[in-house]
């Protein structure tokens, strides 16, 4: 049982500058709750906050029910993992995960039964007699992994765990980390920079930037309805495009509104539907953020199969690049001195300099307030 709440917690150096600010957020039991961000946006300090390795300068951190404010790190029942692995090199695989149980005076035969245990949860059996030096970079994460499990905690911390890893074991780790929650049905709090750990393990994410959470709810309410432009931009890879548009009301009930943007805002987009009455009775003849995930710009194929396509108009543009990438292809094309990406299935065979007609989904368009840089839905 493992439930964590941060009110208003905030980390300030004598500096006067905020690391983080009026953190507020209610972790509950068995949740795998990550931290991502841009580096320096205050999610390992909030983590080091809730392990006890920074002091609180304001608000309250409570675990199960107890103000830990001022509890000793040890007495917190925390498990940190952190990027380095932190193993002692003079000792075996089987001596680092013992460690813990070693000091506690947990009975040999007890250590033992529990070290394979744990061993065999993480598939490393076969290693217990190595020491660090002669482990790859996943097997000495999996060992300081299994040197969190045996201590039993009431939550596991982890910091960037998966950094040090090449593209391939990240992946592989991934899928592990995964399963291991399955597994231990315990809290995690995890922190990264990488949007993609996030989306596949998390169940909530918290978004930060500049020490402040802009946004936390599961990863597809981050993905399909960011809180703002940050949040929109952040999360997707490729990221999202954006571009400044008008808003022209449409029809006699005003209840479709046009967005018109490019150089010459001579491109538009038709937003029908309660959306579309909003933005026809609100923002008629202002000018909003208009945002859209490459996967929901498509061909002219795609467009009628969506039945969206006259609800674009005239959006031709000339290829600048193209990635293929086996399942999919990329393509991306300049306007107004602004990369933009587009996804598209592998059998597209438009090649750079080619123009191609593309046609926005209208359902699938984000639209932010210029100045607030909010979601307007």
């Amino acid at each position: 049982m493992s439930e964590i709440t941060l009110k208003n917690v905030s980390k300030k150096y004598e500096n006067g500058n905020f690391a983080v600010r009026e953190f507020n957020l209610d972790i509950h039991d068995k949740e795998f709750i990550i931290f991502v961000g841009p580096s320096g946006c205050g999610k390992s300090t909030t983590l080091r906050m809730i392990a006890g390795l920074e002091d609180i300068t304001d608000g309250e951190l409570w675990i199960d029910g107890q103000l830990c404010n001022y509890i000793e790190p040890q007495q917190r029942g925390m498990s940190m993992v952190f990027q380095n692995y932190a193993l002692y090199p003079n000792m075996t695989v089987y001596g680092n995960i013992a460690f813990a149980l070693k000091i506690r005076k947990v009975p040999k035969a007890e250590i033992d039964r529990q070290v394979h245990e744990v061993a065999k949860i993480l598939e490393i059996e076969h290693l217990l007699d190595r020491r660090p030096s002669a482990l790859s970079g996943g097997q000495k994460q999996r060992v300081a992994i299994g040197s969190a499990i045996i201590r039993q905690p009431k939550a596991f911390l982890m910091d960037e765990p998966l950094s040090n890893l090449d593209a391939k074991l990240r992946t592989q780790m991934r899928v592990e980390l995964a399963k291991l929650h399955k597994k231990l049905n315990t809290t995690i709090i995890y922190v990264t920079h990488d949007q993609t750990e996030a989306m596949t393990l998390a169940s909530k994410i918290v978004v930060m930037k500049g020490g402040v959470v802009q946004q936390a709810a599961a990863p597809a309410a981050i993905y399909n309805h960011p809180a703002n432009k940050f949040v929109a931009g952040f999360i997707g890879s490729p990221s999202m495009n954006f571009f400044e548009a008008k808003v022209s009301a449409l029809g006699e009930k005003k209840n479709k509104a046009v967005l018109s943007f490019g150089e010459n805002q001579e491109k538009m987009v038709i937003i029908d539907g309660p959306r579309g009455e909003v933005l026809a009775r609100s923002r008629n003849g202002q000018h909003v953020i208009m945002g859209i995930r490459p996967e929901d710009i498509t061909d002219y194929e795609n467009a009628v199969k969506g039945g969206f396509e006259r609800s674009s108009i005239g959006i031709t543009e000339r290829i600048t690049a193209r990635e293929m990438l086996g399942s999919e292809v990329f393509l991306y094309f300049d306007e107004c001195d602004t990369n933009y990406s587009v996804r598209l299935k592998p059998n597209n065979t438009t090649q750079p300099n080619e123009k191609m007609t593309f046609y926005f989904n209208p359902n699938k368009v984000h639209i932010f307030d210029c100045n607030t840089e909010e979601n307007l839905f």
